[in-house]
């Protein structure tokens, strides 16, 4: 059994591609070709392992929201002068067209890894190393392509938020001197709306130590630098980034002569407003004031760190110990948060990945900094469950999230919030994973898990952590340190922070989902109670992945999902009206004989058939009836394999299927 795969792509999910005619000079056929691909995998130059082609992109999404395409060129011999031109997309019904700047391309540039990550096994990254890796979006919009191989085009849609419902058609060219070849591409757009807000918390942790090296940014806190750190800002809010780190050592301190400590929030709050100015953050995350001992990690003790300190008598820069400063400082910072209004938007670190070794010495500090500060939240990245009593927010890595999620699942229906986070080279194997060697997929599969197992956020370490060549070095985290590569003029996107984006835009698709259901439910009543606006989203889910570490890698099975949910979100308030929830949820895994209980509503008047058999509908809308177990009791309705459900009412009729795997 291959782990990761689950199903083979159906009909229904070929939605994403369709066959076409290839366009172009016969001269231009003859040097070189275009073919669609899927944008959940990557095109080696070397063509190992190519992935499905196809002759025409077809993609899909709703309004505001990102989706992304990928053309694969093949040459046989040397190109030179390449580019690329985008049509306008035009739907032949209404006439109408996108904008010109809503479709965008880059090439894609590859990377060298000369080892795979460590701790995946061979049949799960996506080839063996040395090789060259896809990953980044070139800047350049001409290039070189070298003959006998191939490149690949990276298409990003930004769909108007006032798009008209459509098929909008158009072609991609790739041009080199007289030759040029042509793929068709349609888009369509169907009439619902991403929402605007952020519903699932997510941080990706930025570095500003390389602004010198590549951006040429020598003075820290120039109109330079923070213009800098506003493209940063920029660029993780249009990748629904809603997170942001602020270090608490911008903080400046100074000894007054009388001794006393005063703190400046000046710096601390000119950094926070670059990333609330850009109208899509919701918490600011502080850095740490609490350091692992002389064995790092590996230490048991956690102590405050040292602070440097203006002596106001000289003017000179002092180091005072965390003990002299922290009692002052803690309940400084809370106050100011308060007069900012930013309070309750702030997660309050104490270390960070504290583990077994060292968790009394982590719950000693968080007691301590909690006795300063007591409406701050407390949140960290952790690596044991021992200190869940002293965290209001808990983020633990993914493995460990899906090694004691019974634990963690107990500690949320308490009230805490449950995030989880990633760091490729030290989590357990056949997670899904951010390494460059890692099946692009994994990345768009990431904030699926985030629906599926109920964490409200997501964490992780490497926006932009680059060593000193990220273009030719990897470094010791296999890219993972980093999901955009550095320009002079800012940031290179990455395909896999493109799909990461895509994968936040897919949870906003469950949420969608779910908050139809819930006001559903609240506007039925009591009676009611049992509708879990979860379930559906999660039986949805659960065609993608199946378990933590078990989910499929072909992207015609996501995408066939993700059209699932558009479908069921245009469907909902259509007549006559019809839910319907399974215990045990649908694609369960049953035994022969076993039973399946149907709850339902639809709109009063209308006649339910289940299973071929006519069920009672009471005068608010609930019916529920029990089927299989009709070898044992012959009253009992038979069930096969799937719950077919038929609402038949005055203005039409709808059918809603839910199937099981029996054994």
């Amino acid at each position: 059994m291959n782990f990761r795969k689950l199903q083979k792509p159906t009909m229904a999910a070929m939605l994403l591609f369709t066959a076409s005619v290839l366009i172009g000079s016969s001269a231009a056929a003859q040097s070189f070709r275009l073919s669609a691909v899927s944008d959940m995998v990557r095109v080696f130059e070397d063509g190992y392992k190519l992935p499905q082609m196809y002759d025409s992109i077809k993609i899909f999404g709703i309004r505001g929201e990102i989706i992304s395409g990928q053309v694969a060129i093949y040459t046989k011999k040397n190109l030179v002068d390449v580019t690329v031109n985008i049509d306008l997309f035009k739907d032949g019904v209404s006439g109408m067209t996108l904008p010109p700047e809503a479709v965008e391309w880059n090439f894609v540039g590859s990377i060298p890894l000369t080892a795979n990550t460590p701790n995946q096994p061979p049949d799960v990254v996506s080839r063996p190393a040395p090789a060259m890796f896809p990953d980044y979006l070139i800047s350049e919009k001409e290039i070189t392509i070298k003959a006998r191989s191939y490149r690949s085009i990276w298409l990003t849609v930004n769909i108007p938020e006032n798009a008209n419902e459509g098929i909008y058609n158009g072609k991609v060219t790739v041009k080199c001197k007289k030759k040029e070849c042509t793929l068709p591409v349609s888009i369509t757009v169907y009439p619902l709306s991403l929402p605007s807000e952020r519903h699932l918390k997510v941080v990706e942790w930025h570095s500003v130590n390389g602004f010198d090296k590549f951006h040429g940014i020598k003075d820290v806190y120039s109109t330079e630098w923070f213009t800098m750190l506003g493209k940063y800002a920029e660029n993780m809010a249009s990748h629904r980034q809603n997170v942001f780190q602020v270090p608490m050592d911008v903080i400046e301190i100074k000894r007054s002569s009388d001794g006393n400590l005063e703190f400046d929030f000046k710096r601390f709050d000119q950094i926070a407003n670059v990333f609330w100015d850009t109208k899509k953050m919701d918490i600011l995350e502080t850095g740490f004031l609490a350091n692992f001992g002389d064995e790092a990690w590996f230490s048991t003790e956690i102590v405050l760190k040292d602070f440097t300190v203006i002596d106001s008598k000289t003017s000179n820069q002092i180091k005072m110990q965390g003990e002299e400063v922290v009692p002052y400082l803690v309940p400084a910072f809370e106050s100011h948060l308060r007069q900012k209004g930013w309070l309750n938007k702030t997660l309050f670190h104490i270390r960070d990945e504290p583990s077994v070794h060292n968790a009394l010495a982590w719950k000693e500090m968080s007691d301590y900094l909690h006795k300063y500060a007591p409406d701050l939240t407390r949140g960290d990245a952790i690596e044991t469950t021992f200190i869940l009593d002293d965290i209001e927010i808990a983020c633990p890595k993914l493995d460990h999230f899906a090694t004691w999620n019974e634990t963690y699942k107990t500690w949320q229906e308490r009230g805490n919030e449950l995030w989880f986070y990633t760091v490729g080279i030290y989590q357990g194997s056949r997670f899904p994973d951010k390494t460059i060697d890692m099946p692009l997929i994994d990345s768009r599969l990431m904030h699926w898990l985030n629906y599926k197992y109920d964490a409200v956020g997501y964490l992780h370490w490497g926006y932009n952590q680059w060593d000193d060549d990220p273009f030719n070095k990897v470094g010791e985290h296999m890219g993972d340190a980093w999901l955009v590569y550095p320009a002079k003029s800012g940031v290179l996107n990455s395909t896999r922070w493109e799909q990461m984006r895509n994968s936040i835009q897919d949870y906003e698709y469950f949420w969608m989902l779910e908050s139809k259901i819930k006001a559903l439910k609240d506007s039925l009543g009591s009676r009611f109670s049992w509708i879990d606006p979860k379930q559906r989203g999660k039986e949805i889910a659960g065609e993608v992945i199946s378990s933590f570490a078990e989910h499929t890698d072909d992207p015609n099975v996501l995408y066939s999902a993700k059209m699932k949910i558009i479908r069921e979100l245009q469907e909902f308030n259509t007549s006559p009206e019809l839910y319907v929830q399974t215990n045990p949820f649908a694609k369960s895994t049953l035994t022969n004989h076993s039973s399946v209980e149907v709850f339902g509503w639809t709109s009063p008047g209308t006649r339910i058939i289940i299973n071929g058999a006519e069920i009672p509908v009471s005068k608010d809308g609930l019916f529920l009836e029990q089927f299989g177990g009709d070898f044992i009791d012959p009253s009992k309705i038979h069930l096969g394999d799937k719950i077919t459900v038929q609402a038949i009412g005055a203005k039409g009729s709808k059918t809603i299927i839910r199937e099981f795997i029996i054994r």
